[in-house]
């Protein structure tokens, strides 16, 4: 056995998958939609064979078998060094001495992993204003080293508002470094256009999409954990619960999404209680801006009257359960999907619609803003509403009352099949069944609800199984490229 193993790990080695995937921060322990990417790719391609070399400034704590982490400070955007450089090279729009000497400590540090790996995955470093001098480092070392690297952009820099009059200048100038030994990966067409029209003095070259996608098995599941986060969050059956799995930055544009809820409660009358939840932690790049985001969010909810009705919960909902002495302390954010109605996302930007997959993976119904990503997958098969950024709140909040109440006066019979269909099945699942004593009428009720009317009441789910979830993605797009 252990001559078969070894024999396997030279096979490995031979045909070189040495793969290192770079990030500012990494999960588990660092949770967001990049971290989530990072955690699912990891996964896959240790079940394949591959030894990952995790490269971090923060975060990590796999504990996995061929996973190896390497935690470097200065790739953090929260090291004291790298913000005080930050701010000089900003300033004085030149490199500097203390840049200079900070970009090779960071470059020394990396060539003593990447010398050793055939491939390296770099997220968003290449295309992200959060650490010039890490940049800088992984740019000439793409330049010097044998390694492939394969760029991996879910974010733009330089087609931001903020940002875009400085796109020529230093530092602005090391993002999306060009280099044969270079290959880029985006997950939208839309990003795509966007690398393809930015006016670069080398264009980048094929550029590859590989969307985000889903872990199947979080979102079938309602058990013991499930309901007791139910319990948590203090949300029965009977409520109308929103899931808003974002960061709270400012592009989620949250002010919408409170003043669509003013509205449904107004609409409702009291008839259902709403309850807001809101998954994701202050920006984790931006840190000051994403903690003052999220206090005016703050101010704004106890002007609205919502203090009851919205709960940040990204204190105990994470991309992975976590345990502490038999006890759970974090849930999945499957979970929070499971014990919600819809789902409502109102940004004024994405790089790719996963909120939209999600949705369909647990069977949800998606509101989402009409920008080109979500519009990307609704076009492309998944049934959503989408509404235009400037569409009134009372408008929104009418389209949701519409699907989840039998109070419409423009409703039609198929409408309420569907919802009285549905708060039935709810109920059962969520209610009437004990989570530690009926899986088998569980999947019992799941098969009768499926073969009746998943098909109009959830429309995506097998559509997102077919083509969104990880193994498939990877497999088919990631894998030729290594």
């Amino acid at each position: 056995m252990n001559e078969r193993l070894e024999l396997q790990s030279k096979l490995i080695k031979d045909k070189g998958r040495r793969v290192g995937i770079m990030h500012y921060t990494a999960p588990p322990k660092e949770v967001g939609g990049v971290e989530i990417v990072i955690s699912a790719h990891v996964d896959f391609l240790v079940k394949k064979g591959y030894e990952i070399h995790l490269i971090y400034g923060t975060g990590g704590g796999f504990k996995a078998k061929n996973v190896f982490e390497h935690q470097i400070s200065l790739l953090s955007p929260k090291d004291l060094e790298i913000t005080n450089i930050q701010n000089e090279v900003l300033k004085r729009g030149e490199e500097t001495e203390s840049f200079d000497e900070i970009k090779e400590e960071i470059k020394s540090e990396l060539r003593n992993i990447l010398m050793d790996l055939d491939v390296c995955i770099v997220h968003n470093i290449p295309s992200m204003p959060f650490n010039f001098a890490a940049t800088a480092a992984i740019n000439e070392l793409a330049d010097e080293l044998k390694t492939k690297f394969i760029f991996w952009i879910h974010d733009i820099a330089t087609v931001r508002r903020e940002w875009r009059s400085r796109a020529g200048q230093f530092p602005l100038t090391l993002l999306l470094h060009k280099n044969p030994n270079v290959e880029y990966v985006t997950i939208s067409y839309y990003r795509l256009r966007q690398l393809e029209t930015l006016p670069l003095k080398h264009p980048l070259g094929k550029i590859n999409v590989i969307p985000n996608g889903v872990k199947a098995e979080d979102f079938l599941r309602f058990d013991a954990f499930t309901k007791e986060l139910m319990n948590k969050l203090e949300v029965s059956y009977q409520d109308l619960v929103i899931l808003i799995p974002v960061r709270v930055t400012p592009r989620k544009n949250l002010e919408l999404a409170l003043d669509i809820v003013y509205e449904l409660k107004y609409l409702l009358g009291g008839e259902r209680r709403v309850k807001v939840l809101i998954t994701g932690p202050p920006d984790h790049q931006a840190v000051a801006r994403g903690i003052e985001y999220l206090e005016h969010l703050n101010i704004k909810i106890k002007m609205l009257g919502l203090e009851n009705d919205v709960c940040f919960c990204h204190e105990f909902v994470a991309y992975e359960r976590s345990f502490s002495e038999g006890k759970i302390i974090k849930w999945n954010v499957a979970d929070a999907y499971t014990i919600s109605d819809l789902v409502l996302v109102p940004s004024k930007e994405e790089g790719f619609g996963l909120p939209v997959i999600e949705a369909g993976a647990a069977r949800k119904m998606v509101f989402v803003s009409r920008i080109p990503p979500f519009e990307e997958l609704i076009n492309a098969g998944i049934n959503g509403y989408t509404f235009d950024l400037n569409e009134s709140p009372k408008n929104i909040a009418y389209k949701i009352f519409k699907e989840f109440t039998l109070q419409a006066p423009d409703t039609d019979i198929v409408n309420v099949a569907k919802n009285i269909s549905y708060r039935i099945y709810k109920m059962l699942v969520m209610d009437v069944v004990e989570p530690n004593f009926g899986d088998i009428a569980k999947n019992v009720l799941h098969k009768v609800y499926k073969a009746l009317i998943m098909n109009f009441v959830d429309p995506n789910f097998s559509y997102v199984m077919d083509k969104f979830t990880w193994n498939v993605i990877l497999q088919e797009k990631l894998v030729p490229i290594l």
